[in-house]
């Protein structure tokens, strides 16, 4: 059996969640200033704005876990992500940097224009663009990085411990360089401050393909969905069959347990 490489590994995906996650709270965090100071919103719009955001970047996870477990595995599933807050955070950058792609500044309360109908759709666009970034990243990230680790190992399941425990950690300190040094930039410059957060998550892509090669990277095993539909079908088909009074050998379809499965539940008559 090959032996996963552990911290060799995991530093590197530790890495990629850190710059990634700077980018993208760095990104948001000061992002209801730059809709009413840059695009002209009132405060109605610009909290639509911000809530529908929170609100899909809540839920894409889950349609990005679902991806990952039935299609792309999670290296890819990050891997092709990235690239997707990648190109949002692009975006996002030209609508500070451009004149064209941002309306004017205001002369007064009562002379602020408008953003145009285009300038919002590529507004959206990198918004949404940055969303599916989310949706793949935050749902494989630690399921990939506890792959690294052979939990059959005293050493492997005190790696698993302290990962959580490093995790959580950064997480915390990720909130404090974001809400703080980026805010601060932001500031001082939309352009540098996005800018920069673009360059951040450039990086982040190339620290994470680096060791491409070493990841332990499990194969995708098919829709879970699939599966359920297949036990409706198959009780719908035989809802009128007779279960037999006493137990019989054959009863049960009781295959033999794959290699890659860790444990197997015995079959009872709980629910017979």
């Amino acid at each position: 059996m090959e032996k996963k490489p552990g911290w060799k590994a995991v530093f590197y995906i530790l890495g990629n969640q850190i710059i990634e996650r700077i980018a993208t709270v760095g990104m948001m965090a000061n992002f209801m200033v730059y809709l009413l100071k840059i695009f002209n919103l009132g405060q109605v719009d610009a909290s639509n704005v911000i809530g529908i955001c929170t609100g899909v970047s809540n839920f894409v996870p889950i349609i990005g876990a679902c991806v990952a477990d039935a299609y792309l595995g999670k290296f890819r599933t990050i891997a092709i992500s990235s690239f997707g807050t990648l190109v949002g955070m692009v975006i996002l950058t030209l609508t500070a940097w451009l004149p064209q792609l941002h309306p004017p500044s205001c002369s007064s309360i009562q002379h602020c224009v408008p953003p145009t109908s285009t300038q919002i759709g590529i507004l959206i666009l990198g918004l949404f663009w940055l969303a599916v970034g989310t949706g793949g990243i935050a749902p494989c990230t630690i399921p990939l990085a506890i792959d690294q680790f052979d939990t059959n190992t005293p050493e492997g399941r005190k790696g698993v411990g302290s990962f959580f425990n490093w995790y959580y950690t950064i997480q915390t300190v990720v909130h404090l360089i974001s809400l703080t040094v980026i805010v601060y930039l932001q500031n001082q410059s939309w352009i540098l401050g996005f800018g920069i957060l673009s360059v951040l998550m450039f990086f982040s892509i190339i620290l994470f393909y680096s060791r491409a090669k070493v990841y332990v990277c499990i194969p995708a095993e098919g829709s879970i969905f699939s599966g359920i539909a297949q036990v409706f079908v198959a009780a719908y088909k035989k809802h009128h069959l007779q279960v037999p009074v006493e137990e019989e050998e054959g009863d049960y379809y009781d295959p033999s347990l794959e290699d890659k499965a860790p444990l197997k539940i015995p079959l009872t008559q709980q629910l017979r």
